[in-house]
């Protein structure tokens, strides 16, 4: 029972630790040394350049407001910004103007140059604080820190650039078109996905080892891990150094992911702005900028590495390349150490199986057990939406039910097993997990192959005689024990911020993997009587049951983490029929809204475009002019017809798009004279294979789009221009939206569409 309460403790502190090691430091204040950088400072310039919480997305005049204030801030600085405009167009065919802010702080040497970046615009629905104003922010405060530090060795070049919400435009402008874009070696880009948390360093160039090591020695907060690069390269997500990336750059990218519910709303504004996370911004970005811009830009060597840090203080890196041979000598050690218990007669090859068995048996149980939870807990209304009001319940439901699992199991299996047969078959199947891993995924691979490192010579003392010593087996269980909760704690701990209810079933695998190690240790409950026997299987079991309860009862949505609910007006000049459409992420329409015109519902939405459910009802026929799609010149060619048309938004809306039929078989696009790349697959699927090329921040005179089209059949395609927000008459529905519902990505729109047949 002493080596089960021990286990319990040193956990306690582990998961306490980590906890801790997530949260960002102190802001410094404003009496900071100039070559430091201060949270406080870096808020009073955020305040300058977002003087009101507006939204200001590309071309909007809001935004052409807060570009100038950069400026200014910039020239005060001592810098001479330049602006550069330009048309640019996305990889999936949204195109604008964008505007980009840039000035450079020479180096000592010419040729190379290190680039400091971050985005200005917000999207439509909300006012960008964090997303990106404290990038921003935390750029203009290092700029002025680094006039304090001597000339660095390669030029630094700052970027503040436009429309990244728009589809990453304005680092596409830059890499594209401007000059100094040829000199830079590699980037630091800054951004967010929502209000608080660490800055993490999510994401690197090539040269990762390079990058990383650099990033290790001169943090003094760092926050990464490889984990957290692998699986972000598996994702669809892009920020501005997805761009960067593809041009050649190395560097880092970081943000932060805490309260998600905030990101793309109206409460990424001034009043949740984290003072923590844009301090652990500038400590992570200006170090790693002046190390940089002071090392070797030549010719970094394009080697990838496993890292991860240590309760937010240090960093542990090495090689990729090294792993798989690391993750052999542990296995064959831990083998040699099995082969000589069972030629010992320590360990009978029976109790060796069944401790397999038990391993591979606690991981099914949890992974099936989690599911149904998580569908149960969903079926009862406790989880709407991805990311809900109050999660913790949901965390420490699915954290206690494997923990629950891990002991119940271990007891069971302690029948057959034994203490050696549990030890042997969980560090086992550890050891060939980490070779796997290693081979395959390195960056994965820490987490299992660093705690089997832990196991194969921690249980040198205690397999290697041949009788039994209670201290070195209570070692041999213990200290790997602590490896796994260690290294796994953190990430375990933050898979909710970053996947949230998607991740509730990976929360209890990983939970349940780390804590595999328990199972030798929990066999010592088949000794222990009373109540003390009965409590600690029973106690995660009955926490993880009223957790989920509270999961289920508490409220998913509240004023400060609100549903998002979309709201648009849409006419049809065709038919001159107009709908009120209200987009629900959770799929129901919240009451005040129903209660406020007779809605229907229709679950693909209400363009043939659409896969989202929406709810719609009649609204009145407003006088808007719909946009035109005008046919300037046709050439016919063997098998194609080319087109050049005019697309324009009559009423002056911001936003226009010309959609394609999925048998359009349209290709060979240009807009604005920009070839565009077809669609993926992937993407058209998200369309229900409909093809869309949109503009942002339309001219007065429209956006000339050409294409070719296949000989032979008529081809209806659909023109429509977008302003932000409601008519005057959609007053209502904006009074009934409840508190506990906001507007998110585009917000609330007035749509205005019309088809036109292009003839065969």
């Amino acid at each position: 029972m002493r080596r089960i309460l021990s286990s319990a403790a040193i956990l306690a502190a582990i998961f306490a630790l980590s906890l801790a090691g997530l949260a960002p430091p102190r802001p410094k204040p404003a009496s900071a040394p100039a070559t430091e950088f201060s949270a406080v400072r870096a808020l009073d310039t955020l305040h300058r350049i977002l003087s009101t919480d507006t939204p200001h997305p590309v071309g909007s005049p809001a935004n052409d407001a807060v570009r100038g204030r950069i400026v200014d801030e910039l020239t005060r600085l001592g810098y001479q910004p330049q602006v550069q405009t330009a048309f640019d167009c996305a990889e999936y065919a949204y195109c604008a103007t964008v505007n980009n802010v840039v000035a450079r702080l020479d180096g000592t040497e010419p040729g190379s140059a290190v680039l400091l970046a971050a985005h200005y615009d917000s999207v439509p629905a909300g006012p960008g604080d964090s997303d990106d104003g404290t990038g921003t922010a935390a750029v203009l405060e290092i700029a002025r820190a680094l006039k304090a530090f001597p000339a660095p060795r390669h030029s630094i070049i700052l970027l503040i650039d436009d429309g990244e919400e728009a589809g990453l435009l304005g680092a596409h402008a830059f890499v594209d078109s401007h000059p100094w874009a040829k000199e830079v070696r590699a980037a630091v880009n800054l951004d967010s996905r929502g209000t608080s948390g660490q800055s993490l360093l999510f994401e690197t160039g090539g040269a990762n080892d390079w990058a990383v090591r650099l990033y290790a020695r001169h943090a003094p907060r760092p926050s990464s891990s490889s984990i957290a690069y692998t699986v972000y390269k598996q994702l669809p997500n892009d920020t501005d150094f997805t761009v960067f990336k593809a041009a050649g750059y190395e560097g880092l990218n970081f943000a932060y992911i805490g309260d998600e519910v905030h990101y793309h709303t109206p409460l990424d504004n001034s009043a949740n702005v984290d003072l923590a996370s844009l301090q652990h911004h500038g400590e992570n970005a200006l170090p790693a900028v002046v190390a940089l811009a002071n090392s070797d830009l030549s010719s970094p060597p394009q080697k990838e590495a496993v890292f991860f840090s240590v309760f937010g203080r240090w960093m542990i890196h090495w090689q990729a390349r090294r792993t798989l041979g690391l993750a052999l000598v542990t296995a064959i050690l831990l083998l040699l150490q099995i082969g000589w218990m069972l030629r010992n007669n320590r360990l009978t090859l029976q109790q060796f199986l069944w401790g397999m068995i038990g391993w591979l048996a606690t991981l099914a149980t949890t992974a099936v057990a989690a599911f149904l939870l998580a569908r149960l807990i969903h079926a009862a209304g406790g989880t709407p939406v991805n990311w809900v009001a109050y999660p913790l319940p949901l965390e420490i439901a699915f954290w206690s039910l494997a923990i629950a699992i891990e002991i119940a199991l271990a007891m069971l299996f302690a029948r057959r097993a034994g203490f050696w047969g549990l030890w042997t078959g969980v560090w086992a199947w550890w050891s060939l997990l980490s070779v796997v891993i290693a081979w395959q995924t390195p960056g994965l691979s820490y987490v299992v192959l660093v705690p089997a490192g832990v196991a194969a010579l921690a249980g040198l003392p205690a397999t290697l005689p041949r009788r039994e010593n209670g201290a070195a087996s209570s070692v041999a269980a213990i200290l790997p024990l602590a490896a796994s909760a260690f290294l796994g704690f953190a990430s375990a701990i933050l898979l909710y911020d970053g996947i949230g209810n998607r991740g509730l079933v990976p929360i209890a695998l990983a939970v349940g993997l780390i804590l595999t190690p328990l199972a030798p240790i929990c066999a010592d409950l088949r000794s222990a009587g009373g109540l003390r026997g009965l409590a600690l299987p029973w106690i995660p079991i009955l926490t993880a049951a009223l957790a989920a309860f509270a999961a289920i009862v508490v409220p998913a949505y509240s004023a400060k983490a609100p549903e998002r609910v979309n709201i648009e007006y849409w006419k049809d000049a065709d038919s001159e029929m107009s709908q009120w459409i209200v987009q629900p992420e959770s799929g129901r329409l919240p009451e005040p809204i129903r209660l406020a015109a007779n809605f229907r519902f229709s679950e693909r939405g209400a363009f043939p475009w659409e896969n989202d459910a929406a709810f719609l009802a009649e609204a009145p026929n407003l006088d808007l002019a719909p946009p035109t799609f005008t046919v300037l010149e046709v050439a016919q060619g063997e098998n194609r017809r080319t087109y050049r048309t005019l697309l324009r938004s009559e009423r002056g809306a911001p936003v226009a798009a010309v959609f394609f039929p999925p048998d359009s078989n349209v290709e060979s696009v240009r807009m604005g004279g920009l070839p565009l790349q077809p669609e993926t697959q992937r993407f058209r699927s998200l369309r229900n294979g409909w093809v869309v090329y949109a503009c942002a921040a339309m001219q007065a005179g429209g956006v000339e789009i050409s294409f070719s089209v296949p000989l032979g059949k008529p081809v209806e395609v659909t023109a429509a221009d977008m302003t932000y927000g409601l008519p005057p008459e959609g007053g209502f529905l904006l009074q009934s939206r409840p508190l506990t519902a906001t507007p998110s990505q585009m917000g609330d729109v007035t749509l205005v569409s019309r088809r036109v047949q292009l003839l065969p």
